[in-house]
Formats: structure tokens, C-alpha cells, sequence
């Protein structure tokens, strides 16, 4: 160890333990009685973290793996927006949001539309002395922040009647494009609430007759709406999906493609769409939904792209259906966007399935 001794506001420097688990470190001496107290610590790894942006309550939310230290770490966020100088997001303090060794905070001032990137450098804030940090991490891939995003999934009304009310999922604000999904076992379309559009009606007939409806709308003040799935004894499963505006976004959502994709496909375990949903306008939301007759858990084997949002299966009657929905946001305008792999469990059942996209 090499070490360099100063009087009054000069500090002591020291270079220690170059291995793999640790890095160099500087620290910081007081001479405050005969003996000479050292503070620092080593981190690990030695490599900042790279953050991963993502959408949360209408916000960015960025995620990184944690530091180690045997001195609790704080860490400072810097965004850059294309072409700008970078500024500070937020500053994790020691005590900051940490679950299972993964720091995250809120870009609470990013808006819709902003292309930004992100770094943050891990550091050792010890009173009295000057913060020892590692060298800030690699940017971030650039992360367009969309202009619609997921929100919330209504709850589940399975129902028999005629008169079903479905509540609007919490925190749904003036704005936001609300989906009302309503998948029944007997072929027979509902009819459209006021003030709601038909986007997709689709059924099969037979052994395994089933339909699904979707509708939408813009949220208003309402905070439910009240829907005849149809379905009478074999009953139906109905929710509202909530893709919120998000911080910035002041613009009436619109449908974002001149052909919304629907239609049905034989019994199999795995579905992939035929026609790829093409957009018309850019930054717009891409949503698959798919229904099926029967108790099964319907999930993502091949995502490309898409989040994987609900998946729920009830015998709301005499019947038991199924639905699940993803979803993924799109930068470019023109372009097909390749629809995932949806898969089902138990016995394979016939599907029903639907792409729209929004902005």
C-alpha cells in the first residue's frame, strides 16, 4: 500500500487491494486524537451497473443491480436527452427502494414522446470527507418514453345476467383508453355500450362455440359501465383494461392502424397470429388479445417484443372460458409488427384472437 500524508484540508490518500472482487478505493483520514481513523470500502462489482428504464404509474421507472459494499452505498442518476447535456434524475440515498438487489427510482420529470439514456454512478458519501465513487455506468439504451402504456387490469365480472356491471380499473384518469374485454361461451355478440366503440366481435360455433368481444373507449368521469354479454347459462368473463396516458401526454388517444386484426384459428397448444397489425402513427401501443373456450392458462412462449399482462380462466356459468392479453410499443410508423407466440395448457382449445394498436 502506497499512502500520501497531509496537514489540515488535504486529504490521505491510499490505494488498496486490487483483486477481482474489489476495486481501488480512496479514502479519507481526521486526525482527531494520537491515533489516525481510516474510513472507506471496496465495492463490487467494479463495473457500475447499467440501468433499465420501464413504464410505471405513468412515469419512468429505472431499475439497476445493486452495489456491495461493507459501507452502505448511495448512488446518482443523470439522464441525456439525444443531442443535450445530461442532468440529474434522482439520488438514491443508502436507505433508498432496494428489492431483491435491484435499486430503482422515478424520472418523475421525462415526458411522452422524449428519447432519453441513463447512467448512475455508485458512491461512499462519508460525512466530512470527499465521496469516493466508481466511475459512472455505461448509458443505457436510448428508451423512447411511449405515449400510452399498461396501467391496470380491471377486476374479473363473471357473470350469467343479462345487465353486467364492470367496473373501470383504479386510477383511471380523464384520457386514458379504456378496452373492455368480454369473452363468453356461447356465440352471440353483446351490444355495444354508449359511448363505446366495437373493435372486435368474433366467435366460433359448435362443441366449443365461444366469443369474444372487445370494445373502447377514451375515459371520461364515469367509473363503470354495464354490458348484456349475451351469454345467458353458460355466462361470461368481463374486464376493462386501462393503457393510461402517460406524464406529457395531453393528446385524445386515437386508433394508431387502418386495419385492426382479428379472426379465429383451429384447437392447438401454441397460436401465432397470421397477419402481422401494421401502424399509421409512430410511438403507438400494440395490443394482442386472444380467447379460447375452456380452462386454460394461456401465456407467452415467444413474446417478440410483447409484455405479458393478464392471463384468466373462470366458469362464470355452465361454460369456462379464457382470455390473455400483451402487449408492446412501437417507435416506427409503417412497418408490420410480428405478433407473438401464445400457448395454452390443458386441452387445446380453438382460438379467437385479436391485434389492435393505439396512440
Amino acid at each position: 500500500m502506497a499512502a500520501v500524508v497531509a496537514v489540515g484540508a488535504l486529504a490521505l490518500l491510499a490505494n488498496v487491494g486490487l483483486r477481482p472482487a474489489s476495486t481501488s478505493a480512496r479514502f479519507s483520514a481526521a486526525i482527531s486524537s494520537p491515533p489516525s481513523e481510516f474510513t472507506g470500502a471496496t465495492l463490487s462489482p467494479t463495473v457500475a451497473p447499467v440501468i433499465t428504464p420501464s413504464i410505471e404509474n405513468r412515469f419512468v421507472r429505472l431499475d439497476w443491480q445493486r452495489v456491495v459494499s461493507s459501507r452502505p452505498v448511495a448512488y446518482s442518476v443523470e439522464r441525456t436527452m439525444s443531442g443535450g447535456a445530461p442532468s440529474s434524475v434522482c439520488s438514491v440515498r443508502p436507505a433508498g427502494t432496494v428489492t431483491n438487489d435491484i435499486v430503482s427510482c422515478t424520472d418523475g420529470t421525462s415526458v411522452a414522446d422524449g428519447t432519453y439514456s441513463y447512467t448512475e454512478m455508485p458512491y461512499i458519501d462519508i460525512a466530512g470527507s470527499t465521496p469516493w465513487s466508481l466511475p459512472r455506468s455505461t448509458a443505457s439504451a436510448p428508451f423512447l418514453v411511449p405515449r400510452l402504456a399498461h396501467l391496470a387490469n380491471g377486476s374479473d365480472v363473471a357473470s350469467v345476467g343479462a345487465n353486467v356491471v364492470v367496473p373501470y380499473p383504479t386510477g383511471t384518469r380523464s384520457g386514458d383508453v379504456l378496452l373492455l374485454v368480454s369473452v363468453s361461451g356461447r356465440n352471440k355478440s353483446p351490444t355495444t355500450p354508449t359511448g363505446w366503440s366495437e373493435l372486435v366481435s368474433r366467435g366460433v360455433s359448435g362443441v366449443s362455440s365461444a366469443h369474444l368481444y372487445v370494445a373502447w373507449r377514451v375515459a371520461d368521469a364515469s367509473t363503470s359501465v354495464t354490458l348484456d354479454p349475451q351469454a345467458n347459462g353458460v355466462g361470461a368473463s368481463t374486464r376493462i383494461i386501462n393503457y393510461g396516458q402517460v406524464n406529457g401526454n395531453n393528446t385524445n388517444p386515437v386508433i394508431a392502424t387502418s386495419n385492426i386484426v382479428a379472426g379465429t384459428s383451429p384447437a392447438s397448444t401454441t397460436f401465432t397470429s397470421p397477419s402481422d397489425i401494421v401502424t399509421d402513427a409512430s410511438n403507438a401501443v400494440v395490443v394482442s388479445i386472444v380467447a379460447t373456450n375452456g380452462a386454460t392458462s394461456l401465456a407467452l412462449s415467444t413474446p417478440k417484443g410483447f409484455a405479458f399482462r393478464v392471463s384468466a380462466n373462470t366458469s362464470p356459468g355452465s361454460g369456462s372460458v379464457s382470455f390473455g392479453v400483451a402487449d408492446t410499443n412501437v417507435a416506427a410508423t409503417g412497418g408490420p409488427v410480428a405478433s407473438p407466440t401464445w400457448t395454452q395448457s390443458g386441452t387445446p382449445q380453438t382460438w379467437i384472437h385479436a391485434t389492435v394498436a393505439f396512440r
